[in-house]
Order: structure tokens, then sequence, then C-alpha cells
């Protein structure tokens, strides 16, 4: 390779100047780093020049220089807290403020309780079928999204408010894995359903072998997308990184190391400028530049880990190291699309024609010492070496991600037999099965969502109905929200295979929902249980229902074909019992009515919420009458008989013309009605009793003479 010797050049104060300018635009980034500030080792501080502007001028043109943390998006800036301070506010009044306002708490607790899910989640659900399974699955994976967006939102509102805080970060991470996993979910459906396949390549490249293989193995089709699925989620935290990495002109790289050669300043550098002079001279780059070089390589590996290898080789050009770029294009299938055209239209040739040779250089330099860790799995993760990607995974999406991109690469290789590459390469085969065992031997992978995940990516349904099982008990709200949907639909999917699961976990959902005032959704999911569980599980939550609120339950009944007249029947007769079989406390309600009495005088209500039911509820108001009648106590039982509305026996005709025209009412149904006639008969004979024999003991006392008259005869 060319080595580039350095002249001399003269104009020593404009270098100086550019020098200084690099050092105060250094000095004011490292005031807002958001992590843990470089260390530049024989920087001296420099006073800042008033040509040069204020620190907050500068700062509104370098906050993107600041290196974050990918996994560490959502984590504030510790200079926000100190510019608040240095403007007179305290950070502890601030999250005092925060913690007792109750606008700012009720939105964060509807975002970490998810409540801001139910609905949307319940109306996308509705309108499902067996066609509409993606669409409503990324319906579910948008809703996520846009919760996340103004969770992230919120975050920064509330970031001096420890409390609020911790409990949006974790909202932020739970929301963040679900629309993960819906996403995962929509991609293998999307591919299983995908049965039109690309027209054959007939080609003899590299490339044709590989598009014909993609054509044929649907199990490689499946793992190249659960490796898009990977570094799709990973792309999304892209915009999150700086957008300038290194602090250089653009126009030549390792400027300060150039600058010191050029001024003939002693130092332990290198004394060449070519890309191998540090490996071959042992020597080190300028330490401003080598720091710069590697923020640049993690950088780098940010946007191969997320797919976007054409990004990492823009970037190196723009970094004024296209010898870099042309290193990363050496992993391109190679592909000659004038093999088989004789025409004087001659397209370029794509890829690599030594390609195998090529990752055998890679696997050697992954072996050097010296190098850094991102940069040995920028290289691994292009030439299938798992050992060198893994030091730089930092979570349990970027094991999977190594292991997925290693196994993609060993299976291509694999069908292109090049006998180049190391032996080492082929030592540890990897398979679909051993990655999610080796995954699922990792403590991350006890996490809910990852599990899920695993799970969906070997295609384990009994996994996921037991995973649902050991976590739907000790759910809240949100996950439960999640795992009812995810096993609706995986029965939408699998028909013949109806979760065993779905029971229970639906149950457990609708049980949250009360507590939430979210009737209708309450009927709707009860809808999709069967009928006798249906009965049994709104009869328990309905009976809590204030009276205001049971007619609206009535007309969601109606809208999702729940049989409210059984569910009624149900409230009414436990009602009774359980008044009937505890202890009379005696009279402590008005009207000499018992507390007892006066619950079975109100269960009558349930039965008189559809027009349909009113021949049940004469029937049991007969029999309640009849019952107190019996036991003395003509109060209750004058009480049921006014909860009976006037126009009761109409209805009942009414009711049973409109589905039986011409047909008299059954037997029973008109001894219900002459029954009703004759205790509402006693009744009245019975009151206009008691109110003579109360009129009677109250009767006015004869009146009496003075002694002194006489009354003539």
């Amino acid at each position: 390779m060319t080595e580039y010797t350095c002249t001399p050049i003269q104009d020593k104060p404009a270098l100086k100047y550019v020098d200084r300018l690099h050092e105060i635009k250094r000095a004011i980034c490292t005031l807002d780093e958001s992590l843990t500030p470089s260390k530049r080792v024989g920087h001296k501080s420099i006073g800042l020049s008033p040509m040069f502007g204020t620190p907050q001028q500068h700062r509104k043109n370098f906050d993107s220089i600041a290196l974050l943390d990918h996994q560490n998006v959502l984590t504030p800036s510790r200079t926000s807290a100190t510019a608040l301070e240095n403007n007179g506010l305290d950070s502890s009044q601030i999250s005092d403020s925060f913690l007792h306002n109750p606008e700012v708490a009720a939105t964060v607790e509807k975002i970490t309780s998810s409540n801001l899910l139910i609905k949307s989640f319940s109306e996308v659900y509705k309108e499902i079928s067996t066609e509409d399974v993606l669409s409503v699955v990324s319906s579910f994976a948008e809703q996520c999204e846009e919760l996340y967006q103004n969770s992230k939102s919120m975050l920064l509102s509330v970031k001096h408010s420890k409390l609020l805080s911790q409990k949006l970060r974790d909202a932020c991470s739970n929301i963040a894995n679900e629309r993960y996993t819906w996403k995962l979910l929509g991609a293998i459906y999307q591919n299983k359903l995908n049965t039109t396949m690309s027209e054959n390549d007939d080609s003899d490249s590299h490339l044709g072998a590989i598009n014909r293989l993609y054509t044929k193995s649907g199990e490689i089709r499946h793992n190249q997308v659960v490796l898009d699925w990977l570094e799709s989620n990973a792309s999304e935290l892209l915009p999150d990184l700086p957008t300038k990495v290194g602090y250089f002109s653009g126009k030549v790289s390792w400027e300060n190391t150039f600058h010191t050669l050029c001024n003939q300043k002693v130092k332990k550098i290198i004394s060449t400028m070519d890309p191998d002079a540090p490996s071959r001279e042992g020597a080190p780059l300028h330490e401003i530049d080598a720091e710069d070089q590697s923020r640049l390589v993690k950088h780098m590996f940010h946007l191969v880990r997320a797919g976007q290898v054409d990004k990492a080789q823009q970037l190196c050009i723009e970094s004024g190291q296209c010898w870099r770029a042309a290193v990363i294009e050496g992993w391109r299938l190679y592909h000659d699309p004038n093999a088989h055209d004789l025409s004087r239209d001659r397209d370029s040739v794509e890829g690599n024609i030594t390609r195998a040779l090529w990752k055998n250089c890679c696997w050697d330099f992954c072996n050097s010492s010296g190098v850094s860790t991102e940069e040995k799995a920028l290289y691994g993760a292009l030439s299938g070496n798992l050992q060198a990607i893994l030091p730089a995974c930092t979570n349990f999406h970027d094991v999977l991600w190594a292991h997925f991109k290693t196994l993609l690469d060993q299976e291509v290789e694999e069908e292109l037999c090049d006998s180049m590459l190391p032996h080492s390469y082929w030592k540890d085969l990897l398979s679909l099965e051993s990655v999610i065992d080796t995954m699922g031997k990792m403590k991350q992978s006890r996490d809910l969502y990852n599990k899920l995940q695993l799970q969906l990516i070997c295609g384990n349904l009994s996994g996921i109905l037991q995973t649902v099982s050991e976590h739907i008990e000790k759910a809240g709200l949100s996950q439960c929200r999640f795992l009812c949907h995810l096993l609706l639909i995986l029965e939408t999917i699998y028909p013949d295979q109806a979760p065993a699961a779905l029971h229970d976990t639906l149950t457990k959902y609708i049980l949250a929902l009360q507590n939430e005032e979210c009737m209708e959704e309450v009927v709707f999911y009860a809808s999709l249980l069967p009928s006798e569980l249906q009965i049994s599980l709104l009869s328990e939550v309905l009976a809590h229902v204030e009276d205001l609120s049971r007619p609206q339950c009535v007309q969601y009944a109606a809208v999702y074909s729940v049989p409210i007249e059984e569910v009624s029947m149900r409230i009414y007769k436990k009602i009774v019992s359980e008044s009937c079989s505890s202890p009379d406390p005696g009279m402590t309600s008005v009207a000499n009515i018992s507390d007892g009495d006066a619950r079975v005088v109100g269960a009558i209500s349930w039965l008189l919420l559809s027009e349909t039911q009113r021949r049940s509820a004469l029937r049991e108001a007969n029999r309640l009458i009849r019952m107190f009648l019996g036991a003395r106590k003509h109060a209750p039982a004058c009480a049921v008989f006014e909860m009976i509305p006037s126009d009761t026996i109409e209805v009942i005709h009414r009711e049973w013309s409109k589905e039986n025209q011409g047909i008299p009412l059954p037997p029973d149904d008109i001894n219900a009605v002459r029954e009703y006639l004759c205790l509402q008969a006693y009744l009245d004979t019975h009151q206009a009793y008691s109110d003579w024999s109360a009129h009677r003991a109250n009767r006015p006392s004869n009146p009496t003479c003075e002694s002194n008259y006489r009354i003539k005869s």
C-alpha cells in the first residue's frame, strides 16, 4: 500500500487556529456529555475567547456530537439539571411539584397501566377476520409505537421526579418489548402466508446460487425474517445516536496525526499516514484521532447491527476513510450480470469474487491483539465469526442477532461450499434449535417478552401456552391485555389448535377490566368465551355494577349477542340465595324492612332490565311476595309489588304476540298473571284494612260536657 509522506506546511498560524478550534469544540461538547465524560489525556484547559461565543451558543451546534449508548436512550442528561440550577431552580423543588401535580400523575398512571391501549386494542380486534390478521397485528404494533413515543416525550417532562421517571421507564420498556413481539408475530405469519416465490435465478454467480437457495428453502427464509426483525428494531434506535461521530474536517482522516507530522512535532505516533501504519509500526495515532476512530468504529458497528451496511460505508467516506468503506465491501456476494450477455452495454460487476479469502483475512484480523472490541465485532459480523461479535453485545437482542447473523452466514457458505474458509469457521456450526437452546440458558430469557419471542421464533405453540399460564396470575393489567390479545390472534391463526389457556387469560383480563370502568370491553371479551363460562363470569362482574349503569350493560349485551336474560337471572338467584341463607340482623332499614330483605327486594330489578324478561320477573315477584307473606312480612311484600311496573301485564302480552301471533299465553304465564292480580287484591285489601285499623285506633274520644250544663231531652 502506498505510503503518504508529509511536507511541512509553512502557514503555521493557520494550523494553530484550526487546532485551537478543535480543542474548543471538544471542550464545549464535554459539557453536554450524557454518559461518562471522555477522558482526554494531555489536554490543557483553554479559556474561551469572545470571538468564539459563549458555551451556550456553541452547544446548539454540537449537541449531537455526544455519543449515547443505544441501550440508554431514555437516560436524561445530567447537564439539564445543572442548567436548571444555574437559572435559580432547585431540582428537588421541581421533583416535588411534579409529584404533587395531579394532572401529571394521572397521565403517568394512564401510561404506566396502559389504560390508553385498552379501548384501542378492543376496537381493532372487533374488526378481525381470518384474512385480516396481519393488519390487526400491525395495528397493535402501531398503537404501542404511538404510546411509546408519547411516553418518551412525557419522560422528558418528569425526569426530575425519580418516582415518576422510573415508572415511565418501566412502562416504556414494556411497551417497546410488546411492540417488538407484535412485529415478530406479524413478520413470521406474513412469511408463512407468502407462498409465491420469485423466479429462479439461472446465473452462475454466488448471488444467483443464494437466490435459488432462498427460493427453495423455507427455513433460511424464516431465519432471514428473524434477522430482519432484529435489525429493524435496532434501526429505530439510530436516531438517538449522534449525527456526527468525529471531530474531523472530512477532507483527511487522522487530521491531528497529520497536523503533528506536518509540524514535525516529536511524539510517539505513527510516522506515515497509510491505513496499515498503526499495525505495521506498532505505534499509536494521535490521542484525539484514536478517540475519534474508536467513536467511528462504534457507530459503524451500530449501523451494521441495524442492517445498514451501506450507511456504514457512507459514514467511512464522509470521515475520510474510503479505504475502510472498500474493506467492508468485501462481504458482498459476487455477481456478474454480463456473463451471458454479449451486448455492448455492460453492467458493473457486483460483490467480491474472492469473498472467502476476504473472510479468512477478517478471521485473522479478529484474532489480532490491539484491536478494539467493536472493530472485531464489526468484521466478525460480516464474516460469520460469532466469538468476535459476542463481546460487543450488550443485551439479549444483541446476542440473538449475533447468533442469527452467524447462522445465516453459515447456511450461505454451506451452499457455496468454498474450501478457502478457515477451518475454525466450520468448527461450531449453528442450527435454529441450538440457537434457541443457547438463548434459553441466558438469564434474560426469563423475561416474559424474551421468552415469548424465542417460542414464536421456533414455532413452539405449546410453550407459548405454558408461558402464558405461568405468568397470567401475577400479570398486571398491561401484560394481561397483551397476553389476552396474543392468544386471541394465535387462535385465529391456528383455529384447529384453540389455546386451552385462552379462557383463563380472558377471565383474568375481564376481572381486571372490572376495576377500570370499561364495561363495554368487559361485555365484548366475555362474548368470546363459551356460553356457560360467559354467563358465570358476567353474573359475577355485573353484580357490582351500579343501578344507573345497568341499562347501558344491557345495550352492550345486545350488541355483542350476550344472553343478558340468563346473566340477570343468575345474578338475581345468587342475591336471593345469599340473602336468605345469611342470618337476618333485624329491622335495621327504613319502612320495617331488614337489610337482608332489602337486598332480596332490590334483586328483582335485575329482571326488569329487559322487557323480554318481564314474564320471568312477574313469576319471581309472585314467589317473593308469597315468601314474605308466609313469613308475615307485609312491608317487604308490598315493596316487591311496587317494584313491578304497572304496565307489566300489557308488556307480557305484547312481547308474546311479537313471536306468537294469534297464540294465547302459555298456562304458566296465565296463572302468573292471575296470581299477580290476586296478590294485588290481597295486598290492597290488607293495606285498606291496615289503614282502617290505624284510623280506628286513632279515632277521637267522645266529647265531655261541663257539670253546669244539662242537655234537655
